[in-house]
């Protein structure tokens, strides 16, 4: 049976310890039974004020273990090593967490290895002014003679337009 000396403890075992401390089984339905026994019976200022005590102490616990979470979910993509004494909804939390790192982990180093989407080379036949290409990037400004790495799309404007040729690379 749940107690403030039992929430007491379990806060400071989660302070004190790097991992998750082990609680006991069914802590979170004993929990929100707890919460609704003492809701009902705090009736005076003190009951009330030991009341939002344990609230807020449980919130602590909970917001403890949800950072340790979150910290271990890198550890774990990295070595694979499950934290322990997880509950079944923390379990679930911490898979989708492991879920989110890796689908972000896996765009981000996609972006990294796209290159610049068929990039062309030209020459400047005249001065171009700064411009934004088709990728969202600043290109030049660019004087006469200048040669350039830029999109496709711009390359081929800037060609219809007469201001560049594009230099066709062969292999040796």
């Amino acid at each position: 049976m749940l107690t403030d000396e039992t929430i007491r403890k379990i806060a400071e075992e989660e302070r004190n310890t790097a991992g998750l401390s082990k609680l006991p089984d069914g802590f979170f339905d004993e929990v929100r039974a707890y919460v609704e026994k003492k809701e009902k019976m705090a009736r005076d200022e003190s009951e009330k004020w030991a009341f939002d005590a344990v609230k807020r102490r449980l919130k602590t616990i909970f917001e403890r273990r949800e950072r340790k979470m979150l910290n271990s979910a890198h550890g774990f993509i990295e070595s694979g090593v499950v934290p322990e004494h997880m509950s079944d909804e923390e379990r679930k939390f911490f898979e989708r967490v492991v879920e989110c790192i890796n689908e972000f982990q896996k765009m981000r180093e996609g972006r990294m290895e796209k290159k610049d989407e068929n990039l062309v080379l030209v020459t400047l036949l005249d001065g171009v002014p700064k411009f934004v290409g088709m990728n969202m990037k600043a290109y030049g400004p660019f004087s006469k003679g200048d040669i350039a790495t830029i999109p496709a799309p711009n390359a081929d404007l800037l060609v219809k337009k007469g201001l560049a040729e594009k230099i066709e690379m062969t292999d040796y």
